[in-house]
């Protein structure tokens, strides 16, 4: 209940506990001085997403009623559009409280939006939101509120974008504590910080990504923010170690680190000195990272395993040089990958490579290709399977529509392709001849299967029509490995209930 006389705020983050962005939101309200109250409104489960149920959509209404908010914020992908669009309708006709869209669905389509939303947040909202609560306190207009969208007397109105904030260490840290929030799932509710049970704790250390992969969000937003300030930036080391040791404070299980940024370690000498000199003595936890091939020399990992790196994950995307440049406008990895897994033998640092799968434009030679450069790396490596998905917008789902390769049902936001098939896993309905592929992908990155028998199996005709051979030693392989990977996260003290629920399904197991 708000017992204050400002405008009170309710947030809701849809089918994502771990949403960095909506807790940023809450401490620039309270930092104005704006309460507000944080909604998390189902977990994700990989490749299980289902409409919330009538009772789940009860209880936050209910709830919602409770707490009496003046304004409700609803954070969503392109892929979460359907679920938003009915929760909405939902909440205007039964409290008529009015509603805020933010995210990139919203940013990158305001007036679609504005069909269903009263408000949309386009691009960063630290201070879009706190004028917007202002201006509707002071009865002001709404015309000079950057990256504001909203209805004026049946017309739809979108404010142009607010400048990318430069000094990141500006903005107040993201609110870690258990007051003001509440998880809704499983048809019912928690109090509390809903990520403290877990063991591992996700930290963004930038925004924006040096580069511009043709299938990303971020071939988008460079478009949209071209001119209003540099695109790509990273906070201050001592920021970054000022919220980690937040984190360490209030999550006693807390066992690992997970740097999630698109591409890190990409800031420079200073920053990587200061990190390694200071991240010890003050957080001390492993730590995993996502690092982009074109940074990953032996030279930067030493220095990081000395302090902690235990895991990294590479996008690799495709072993086809045509398919990753053509297609992803990726440049110059599969040599940087290739010298890596070599000098990673010495280094041992655990790798998952990101291999994307499922693009319409691959030929027989691009899938050979891929197989092929993956049997080439140098074991032992993990690979993550990604179905691709077409996100609206981005530069290669608007050249596959314009060659009618795909359709605008297609496209995520009107598809729900990615509900069940984001990480692919293998109960999903596929070819002969896909399921011959997927099979050897997974299979090139178990180090018990000699390389000569997979370049064997690659070549069999025979296997390519009927690969139930195949697919069965993948399932019982894979299996074998998932056992011995929670056998590992268990002995680490990182296998827990919230991680059980968002991949732990063996009907929809994927590769390990």
């Amino acid at each position: 209940m708000n017992s204050s006389d400002k405008p009170f705020t309710a947030l809701i983050s849809l089918y994502g506990t771990e949403n960095a962005g909506c807790r940023y939101l809450y401490s620039s309200l309270s930092r104005a001085g704006y309460p507000a109250h944080l909604v998390f409104f189902k977990e994700w489960r990989n490749n299980d997403i289902v409409p919330p149920s009538e009772k789940e959509i009860r209880l936050l209404i209910s709830h919602l009623k409770s707490i009496s908010p003046d304004l409700i914020g609803i954070g969503l992908v392109s892929t979460l559009f359907p679920i938003a669009r009915d929760l909405t309708i939902r909440i205007k006709d039964e409290l008529g409280i009015p509603v805020l869209w933010g995210g990139i669905h919203p940013t990158g389509f305001p007036v679609e939006c504005l069909e269903y939303a009263d408000y949309i947040c386009r691009g960063e909202g630290e201070e879009t939101l706190p004028e917007l609560l202002h201006c509707l306190e002071k009865g002001e207009s709404l015309s000079g509120i950057a990256g504001l969208g909203y209805k004026e007397g049946g017309d739809k109105k979108v404010n142009p974008v607010r400048p990318l904030f430069q000094d990141l260490d500006s903005l107040p840290l993201p609110y870690l504590g258990d007051d003001n929030k509440v998880l809704i799932d499983n048809e019912r509710l928690t109090e509390g910080e809903p990520i403290k049970p877990g063991a591992e704790y996700r930290i963004y250390v930038s925004r924006g990504c040096p580069f511009s992969c043709a299938y990303c969000y971020n071939s988008i937003l460079r478009r949209m923010y071209k001119g209003l300030g540099k695109y790509y930036r990273f906070r201050s080391v001592e920021n970054v170690l000022n919220e980690l040791e937040e984190a360490v404070r209030l999550f006693p299980r807390l066992r690992f680190i997970k740097i999630d940024d698109d591409t890190s370690f990409c800031y420079g000498d200073e920053w990587l000195s200061e990190f390694c000199e200071k991240y010890p003595a003050r957080v001390g936890l492993p730590f995993g990272c996502l690092i982009h091939p074109k940074f990953l020399s032996r030279d930067l990992l030493e220095k990081l395993k000395a302090v902690g790196l235990e895991r990294i994950q590479v996008g690799l995307e495709s072993g086809s040089r045509r398919e990753i440049e053509d297609d992803y406008h990726r440049k110059d990895t599969h040599v940087k990958i290739k010298e890596f897994s070599e000098f990673n033998r010495d280094l041992k640092i655990e790798v998952v490579y990101d291999v994307i799968i499922d693009n319409p434009t691959a030929s027989e030679e691009d899938r050979i290709n891929q197989v092929e450069y993956l049997i080439e790396l140098e074991r032992p490596f993990k690979v993550f399977l990604y179905s691709l998905n077409y996100l609206p917008g981005t530069e290669l789902t608007e050249k596959l529509l314009a060659e009618g390769v795909i359709t605008p049902d297609e496209v995520e936001g009107k598809s729900t392709k990615s509900w069940r098939q984001f990480r692919v896993d293998f109960s999903y309905p596929r070819s002969a001849e896909d399921r011959f592929y997927l099979a050897l992908l997974v299979l090139s990155s178990h180090p018990w299967i000699p390389k000569s028998l997979l370049r064997k199996w690659l070549k069999s005709r025979y296997l390519r029509k009927h690969p139930w051979p195949l697919w069965i030693l993948m399932i019982s392989s894979n299996t074998a490995r998932m056992g011995f990977v929670a056998l590992q996260m268990l002995l680490r003290g990182e296998l827990t209930i919230f991680k059980l629920r968002q991949y732990a399904r063996f009907s929809r197991m994927i590769s390990q």
